[in-house]
């Protein structure tokens, strides 16, 4: 047995030389070129495409990408801009609010100060009548006295009446003196 597995060896040796080329080897060959051949032609033209279309893509997602990284920067500018706007809006809005309220309140306050005159003279005219009704009637209340008093120094004293009529024309003229410059000092200071 062992002679015939050296034989086969031997025979094998010669016809698998590495420097001489056997019909395998050619076949081989061919076979390789028409394999690489058919990978240039059908292949490798599918992956370039697809790969061709793939780096597009990332492309137009990049441009797209920055496009809305702009857009975003422009949407930022453009809400701090109209947050700056209304914030000044509101500023203004403000100030007018205070200066109606203060015009608010002048107004308020000159009303309140025409009202308080218009009351205040009203109860000075109402003073100074009032004051005039006391003068006369204590006028009247005097003279009224002092005609009871005349007749009681009448009737105690039988003297002259013209002495009489002389201290009671005295008497109401030294009233009538005294109201007569209360009037005077109230309607001046009215």
């Amino acid at each position: 047995m062992h002679a015939t597995v050296v034989l086969a060896a031997a025979e094998g040796e010669k016809t698998n030389n590495f420097l001489i080329p056997n019909g395998t080897f050619i076949f081989e060959w061919l076979v390789f070129i028409v394999i690489l051949a058919f990978l240039a032609k059908k292949v490798i033209p599918r992956i370039s495409g697809m790969i061709e279309k793939r780096q597009e893509t990332i492309r137009k997602q990049f441009e797209e990408a920055k496009a809305a990284k702009e857009d975003a920067e422009k949407a930022r500018t453009e809400y701090q801009e109209a947050l700056a706007e209304t914030r000044r809006e509101i500023s203004r809005l403000r100030e007018e609010a205070n200066a109606e309220k203060a015009q608010i309140l002048d107004e308020a306050r000159a009303s309140a100060r025409e009202e308080a005159n218009t009351i205040a003279e009203a109860e000075r005219a109402k003073l100074v009548t009032e004051r005039q009704q006391i003068l006369l009637s204590l006028r009247n209340e005097i003279g009224e006295l002092a005609f009871t008093l005349s007749e009681k120094m009448v009737h105690e004293s039988l003297r002259s009446d013209d002495r009489q009529r002389q201290l009671v024309e005295d008497f109401i003229a030294g009233v009538g003196s005294g109201a007569k410059a209360e009037a005077e000092t109230a309607g001046a200071a009215g």
